[in-house]
């Protein structure tokens, strides 16, 4: 009768972890809001955003300049989503090595927008990746030397993983592109969910605390 009762206990817990994991992975888009240019120059750098309601400062990952209060709702796309071919640049069969390049020059973005270097180094690295993402048009010198490194064709950055790094929010038209350091907020859990589980796990620790005696025979 012991199995009998575990079983059952078994399929419950499945239930739960995929109810789980269906609300936490449900979280595919969120509201974008362009607040102001942040410390970008000419577009190039980084950007005030909110993406579901918390600030953040991104690049952009085109040329034209996004109106001031805007709100767009985006696709989230991770490394592995683009490595399926998500993403607005990610048109055909190897584009997704761009958005690892790209990832890779990201995680030399410097946050402190205090500093005039900065803005001019953010700048560089922002006008590299428009130009790595298939933008015509002269770069500047130290833009140049940024992109040169980036494509050189160095595998650990062609299959860099920016999952730590950079996140892809895509416009759902496919108009616009952000890349940020945040992660997306996730989808809350319903209570349900917590109530029930905490009462399985209850059950549980009941069914282990039973000595063996107490188990009905078969």
């Amino acid at each position: 009768m012991g199995k009998s009762i575990t079983a059952p206990l078994g399929m419950i817990a499945s239930g739960i972890l995929a109810l789980f994991l269906t609300s936490t992975s449900a979280a595919g888009t969120v509201k974008v809001t362009y607040e102001n240019t942040g410390t970008s120059s000419n577009n190039l750098g980084l950007h005030e955003l909110t993406i579901d309601g918390v600030s953040t400062y991104a690049m952009s990952g085109k040329s034209k300049t996004s109106k001031q209060g805007k709100t767009w709702t985006a696709t989230v796309n991770f490394y592995t989503d683009v490595q399926s071919v998500a993403g607005k640049f990610n048109k055909r069969s190897g584009h997704a090595k761009k958005y690892s390049q790209v990832g890779y020059i990201f995680g030399y973005i410097d946050f402190r927008d205090t500093l005039s270097s900065s803005v001019a180094w953010n700048a560089a690295i922002n006008q590299a990746a428009w130009k790595i993402m298939g933008k015509r048009g002269k770069l500047s010198s130290l833009a140049t030397s940024v992109c040169n490194y980036a494509t050189r064709g160095y595998s650990f950055v062609d299959n860099y993983n920016r999952s730590n790094s950079m996140t892809v929010y895509t416009s759902t038209d496919l108009k616009s592109e952000f890349y940020a350091p945040m992660a997306p907020i996730a989808t809350p859990i319903p209570s349900a969910i917590f109530l029930f589980g905490s009462m399985f796990i209850g059950l549980i620790g009941l069914v282990r605390r039973s000595p063996a005696s107490q188990v009905m025979p078969a």
